[in-house]
């Protein structure tokens, strides 16, 4: 298993090598937001945006617009978060089947340069090494992008959510502030 490993990285070549340099990116990224998202559900759970500073948790009335100012500081800080990294994330995650793109290209010249160089027939080494650099890449190049693009739409959905939950927490504090002045 681990020879099979080592000869697809060898045959991938340079753009193998950044195509998994890519993939780390990637992931670490998603399980960067998917833990940004996990805090933050906990903390719209909690309301902890409803709470002042000096109440160290101890709920008081506040008006609508010293509420929406707090909501406004909670959204920036934890949401910005979030919302500034998955258009970045959509960004590399477009990226990885363009390198494999890129791949199959090296591959498709090493292979048409083998067959050029030789007089008369090419040599099949040359040949199978440019056609497998090509398809390994292109293969790992998808093998990236398919499923992060799939994580990629769970946590947008799931930021969206929250946002939802957020706005409706917020117009259900502001209506509440409303009836006590």
């Amino acid at each position: 298993m681990i020879d099979l490993i080592q000869s697809t990285i060898r045959e991938g070549g340079i753009v193998l090598w950044a195509l998994l340099l890519l993939a780390v990116t990637i992931y670490a990224l998603v399980a960067d937001l998917w833990i940004c998202c996990a805090r933050l559900r906990e903390r719209v759970r909690a309301r902890e945006w409803q709470l002042t500073p000096d109440t160290h948790g101890a709920s008081q009335a506040l008006d609508s617009r010293q509420l929406q100012s707090q909501f406004a500081l909670f959204a920036l800080q934890d949401c910005a978060r979030i919302d500034r990294r998955l258009p970045f994330l959509g960004i590399l995650i477009g990226a990885a089947p363009l390198l494999g793109l890129l791949g199959t290209v090296v591959g498709m010249l090493i292979t048409f340069g083998g067959i050029a160089d030789a007089p008369g027939v090419a040599p099949i080494d040359t040949v199978s090494i440019g056609i497998s650099r090509a398809l390994v890449t292109t293969q790992a190049g998808l093998i990236v992008a398919v499923p992060a693009a799939f994580l990629i739409a769970f946590l947008k959905r799931k930021a969206d959510l929250l946002h939802g939950e957020l706005e409706r927490q917020l117009h259900e504090k502001t209506a509440d502030a409303g009836t006590l002045t």
